[in-house]
């Protein structure tokens, strides 16, 4: 056994396990906090159960209503303490989809009482607004040479089609 290596591993471990703590003291981190109008535990049970994710916390009383959900990976709150605040779409959620089927599961999903609007949005029953796009949108959309096209192409639809938009982006 080299005595020299278990010295630093022992010497290293505290200190390793004293930067972790920490940084995890220090953390920063910014989490969407939804004040909906409607009953918080229907939203969280029906967001966990269409982005296959988890209901972290609930807190219902008489004067409000509260959920912490993780859905594709996030963290969002959720509350109802009243009609004093009211959504719109100047924020919304957007939904990267690496399939048309992935796609299409999650806009049934959110269509189920909500409003599609234009080019991937859609306001769902909550009053959440969500953009549900292909993953790398983004890209073709910044592509120099085919990027306008495939905006112009983007703007016609209103529940993104991944063909049409990825025949743009090949100049079909």
């Amino acid at each position: 056994m080299n005595t020299r290596r278990t010295t630093h591993v022992t010497v290293l471990r505290p200190l390793l396990a004293m930067a972790a703590h920490l940084f995890n003291e220090h953390m920063i981190s910014a989490t969407p906090f939804l004040w909906l109008q409607h009953p918080v535990d229907d939203a969280a049970y029906f967001y966990a159960e269409l982005f296959d994710g988890e209901v972290l916390a609930e807190d219902y009383t008489r004067e409000s209503q509260a959920a912490t959900i993780r859905v594709a990976g996030q963290t969002i709150h959720l509350c109802n303490a009243g009609p004093r605040k009211e959504l719109t779409d100047a924020f919304s959620l957007k939904v990267s989809c690496s399939t048309q089927d992935d796609l299409d599961r999650i806009w049934a999903g959110l269509l189920r009482g909500g409003t599609p609007t234009a080019a991937g949005w859609i306001d769902d029953r909550f009053g959440v607004t969500w953009q549900v796009v292909p993953a790398h949108l983004h890209e073709w959309l910044r592509d120099p040479q085919r990027g306008t096209h495939v905006t112009e192409i983007m703007h016609r639809m209103v529940k993104l089609d991944f063909a049409p938009l990825e025949a743009a982006l090949r100049g079909d």
